[in-house]
């Protein structure tokens, strides 16, 4: 009996729970698939190809897909497949690094706004507003133009842009913990307000902030592509997706070499697709409501 009880205790423990209500979801669960499957193929592109991606050979330049370049080569005679592999890794990295720091500067200032309140709430939020009053592709092409182009800039300017909503999302799940029995516990043993905000109301309030974060490596991988395709991002002869659909946006290339533009293209669309699609399932699984409806 107590042998069944400990296997009891470990199939309802919350990493469990949490696994379960994700694989319910197929299409978050495909998303997942899909996503490591990028992030395999980008950390290890020099075991996938035994072209370098920088590397220019005229004699070869626009060629059609073939057994020596799986995907074709562009204007200057580099590998696509090589480019694209090597692409993803400054592509993935934008996204990721640049989450990084919306989320860190997202959460001290949320959680900060949301404990304190006050006139400590309201300069926050009132600084939050100033940057959604501005269009967001806007500031960030101004912010390129000022600092240049180059692969940390890009990191840094869209983590420091896009941290309001991080913040937001942060701040109301504070306003409605900072209240329940165990955060007035703490603080009537005399905890600190740091430790009271991270350490009892930050794990609580996290899961919504990671769904977001989660959707937010979507809306920066879409950004750098945004920014390199107008010649903002990733700067020449370093590979990204962006800057590879820059070069394919001649008429003639458009149409009659596809294959230049094929594979960045389809990369950004099923990256972002499926990080959304694990954004979903996220939701799902920190969702203790889909247990319930599982019962029923």
């Amino acid at each position: 009996m107590e042998a069944k009880a400990s296997i009891s205790m470990k199939s309802d423990s919350p990493r469990n729970k949490f696994w379960r209500r994700f694989r319910r979801n197929r299409l978050g669960l495909a998303g997942l698939i899909l996503l490591a499957i990028f992030v395999f193929s980008a950390v290890f592109a020099p075991f996938l190809t035994s072209h370098d991606p920088n590397r220019a050979n005229l004699r070869s330049r626009n060629q059609a897909p073939s057994s020596e370049h799986l995907f074709g080569t562009d204007d200057m005679g580099r590998d696509i497949l090589a480019r694209t592999l090597y692409g993803g890794r400054i592509s993935l990295s934008v996204g990721l690094v640049s989450v990084g720091i919306s989320l860190t500067i997202g959460t001290f200032f949320g959680a900060l706004s949301g404990y304190s309140g006050g006139a400590v709430d309201t300069v926050i939020m009132r600084l939050a507003d100033v940057f959604y009053s501005f269009p967001f592709l806007i500031l960030a092409i101004t912010a390129t133009a000022v600092l240049g182009p180059s692969v940390y800039n890009i990191m840094i300017i869209l983590g420091l842009l896009s941290w309001p909503g991080s913040a937001r999302l942060l701040r109301a799940e504070f306003l409605k913990l900072k209240n329940v029995d165990f955060v007035a516990a703490a603080t009537a043993i005399g905890a600190r307000p740091l430790a009271v905000m991270f350490r009892h109301i930050l794990p609580n309030a996290f899961s919504p902030l990671l769904v977001s974060a989660t959707l937010g490596v979507a809306v920066a991988i879409l950004s750098e592509a945004a920014l390199s395709f107008l010649g903002l991002g990733v700067p020449p002869p370093a590979p990204s997706w962006g800057n590879m659909l820059s070069r394919a946006r001649p008429l003639h290339i458009l149409a009659n070499m596809p294959w230049m533009w094929v594979a960045p293209g389809t990369a950004i669309f099923l990256v972002v697709l499926s990080i959304n699609f694990v954004g979903d399932g996220l939701r799902d699984a920190f969702d203790p409501r889909q247990d319930l409806g599982r019962r029923k």
